[in-house]
């Protein structure tokens, strides 16, 4: 309940003006007014799953090309489509984006399908973001699959989540300590904090029979260490002594 209530408190926009901002925000990014439909809360109300598709399109495109910032507003949309139909089941609200999703999830499955890193990556935030809203546990088999699509074509993002769930959830791996791999490649790319969450990968590796770690992992550590991080130090002497 208090989840609920934390949902539902003053927090909402009617979904076409939220979706209205999110079109005009999106046109003006590419200067193109076709984009938005015209005529004001009017035209707000008339946002179809065409419109969405559209910008949703734009958007993928640009973050498949590199733009961070297209994710960013890809997924302020996507999340917000789940949580306006998530008030609309608890208010009775008319039921606008509980209708839209089925359609624009099928779109995005087939995007990824198709070979967009973009989808495949938010195929797999997708299924674990459900679980805010009350669907059952995500399947991490599926999780991981989508997340490895999106990173074996070097999206950087989906390395460093592939890298998480390997760390969490090692069964899921293809070679031994490969969650490692992964946030090293996202790290490379300056990817959030991936480089932290290396650290703490090696930090648990390290105590597992057997270890040893990549050699560029090596000399990423080294670096890390020599520029004065006190836990790659700390990794270093342990990495050493086991020597």
């Amino acid at each position: 309940m208090a989840r609920k209530r934390r949902l539902l408190s003053g927090r909402w926009l009617p979904l076409s003006s939220l979706l209205l901002a999110i079109l005009v925000q999106t046109a003006v990014a590419q200067n193109d007014t076709t984009t938005t439909p015209s005529g004001g809360n009017d035209a707000a109300a008339q946002v179809t799953v065409d419109d969405l598709r559209k910008v949703f399109d734009r958007l993928i495109k640009a973050s498949d090309g590199g733009d961070r910032a297209a994710l960013t507003r890809f997924g302020q949309l996507y999340r917000s489509l789940y949580e306006q139909a998530y008030f609309e089941a608890a208010s009775g609200a008319p039921k606008q984006a509980t209708a839209m999703i089925p359609e624009l999830d099928r779109w995005l499955a087939e995007r990824g399908t198709s070979g967009s890193a973009t989808a495949q990556f938010w195929m797999a935030e997708r299924t674990k973001m459900l679980q805010n809203f009350g669907a059952k546990p995500a399947d991490l088999a599926e999780v991981a699959r989508w997340y490895r699509s999106s990173a074996e074509q070097g999206f950087a993002p989906a390395q460093d989540a592939l890298g998480q769930v390997l760390g969490f959830f090692p069964e899921y791996a293809r070679e031994p300590f490969e969650a490692e791999k992964w946030l090293f490649q996202a790290a490379r790319q300056g990817e959030g904090a991936a480089g932290e969450r290396l650290l703490e990968a090696i930090e648990i590796d390290v105590q597992r029979a057997n270890y040893r770690p990549d050699v560029d992992i090596q000399a990423w550590l080294t670096q890390r260490a020599e520029a004065g991080d006190a836990k790659a130090k700390a990794l270093l002497t342990k990495l050493a002594s086991q020597n």
